[in-house]
């Protein structure tokens, strides 16, 4: 007689296969945001590492102490560890054109999905490549766009810029409803010889007219923060703080600029929830031309998460 195999049933009563019943066990072990409770997370090698418990994970500084909750914990070493996993959370497109759209303003790069999203060594590389040269157009890499959107919050991500000119990396915020402004520059770096990777920069972009008054700022004349390293030989974490009324940003948990702000469009409506990027921009007029030999080129994230009251 043969033996008797598992018939587990969805509520519909059809009959559940094996990748479906891996889904549900991790849900049922996840909390919000894949924080995992227990086991462990498979990595694109096959191989399994111990998921990290939401216990582990420390408060950011700028924020400690004042009730904010762990919403979402994209961790590309524990709980987001391949491709599949990936894209259960992140679109590789602009939410604009239905969702299709992959490249903004004059920049070189097309987003595409050639290998432009590397797992290895517990990171997630954005990769740009050059399989035809470095074209205008034909320039292929990887970007994240968050299926999650809410409003206010601390966003952070702790990641390593690329090395090469006409770079662009990104982490941003952009509003859900596709109508921009408003707009969240929680970081971007360019490399064009004059702007490189020992500077960044921290903007913000509201559809209001009035002025957003600072009330403090470690930026220079040049609207860039140049704390003396050059941010590509490391990991940092980058990070702001969106509240109703003002904005702050933080670079390895140093308040880098505190801004008054309004998140609104140019009708004066609310902006609504936004959802995260981060991205590998490359080319255009403000990066300039890359050159080949900055190719392939890396942007490696470790995580990103948001926290909320």
């Amino acid at each position: 007689m043969p033996e008797r195999q598992n018939d587990d049933r969805d509520e519909r009563g059809e009959i559940l296969s094996s990748h479906d019943r891996r889904l549900i066990l991790q849900r049922m072990l996840a909390g919000a945001g894949l924080i995992a409770i227990g086991g462990c997370a498979e990595s694109a090698t096959g191989k399994r590492r111990p998921a990290k418990p939401a216990s582990d994970i420390d408060e950011p500084a700028p924020i400690r102490g004042q009730g904010y909750k762990l919403v979402k914990n994209w961790d590309f070493e524990h709980n987001i560890t391949n491709l599949e996993q990936m894209r259960e959370e992140f679109f590789t497109r602009y939410i604009y054109n239905n969702g299709t759209q992959d490249a903004l303003n004059d920049e070189w790069e097309r987003y595409r999905d050639n290998d432009n999203h590397v797992f290895e060594n517990g990171e997630l590389a954005l990769t740009a490549r050059i399989p035809n040269g470095a074209i205008r157009g034909k320039i292929e890499s990887g970007m994240l766009r968050s299926k999650w959107s809410g409003e206010y919050g601390y966003f952070e991500c702790r990641l390593k810029l690329p090395e090469g000119r006409g770079m662009w990396p990104a982490f941003w915020l952009n509003p859900q409803d596709g109508h921009w402004p408003p707009e969240i520059d929680i970081l971007e770096v360019v490399n064009n010889g004059r702007d490189t990777t020992r500077n960044t920069f921290h903007f913000v972009h509201s559809g209001a007219s009035a002025p957003m008054p600072v009330a403090s700022s470690l930026l220079n004349p040049n609207k860039t923060y140049k704390p003396g390293i050059d941010f590509k030989d490391d990991f940092h974490t980058y990070s702001a703080e969106w509240t109703p009324t003002r904005v702050r940003h933080f670079v390895d948990d140093v308040l880098v600029v505190d801004r008054e702000f309004k998140w609104v469009h140019r009708d004066g409506s609310d902006g609504g929830p936004a959802h995260v990027l981060v991205n590998l921009a490359v080319g255009g007029s403000w990066p300039g031309r890359p050159t080949e030999d900055a190719f392939p080129a890396k942007l490696r994230l470790k995580f990103i998460r948001v926290w909320q009251l």
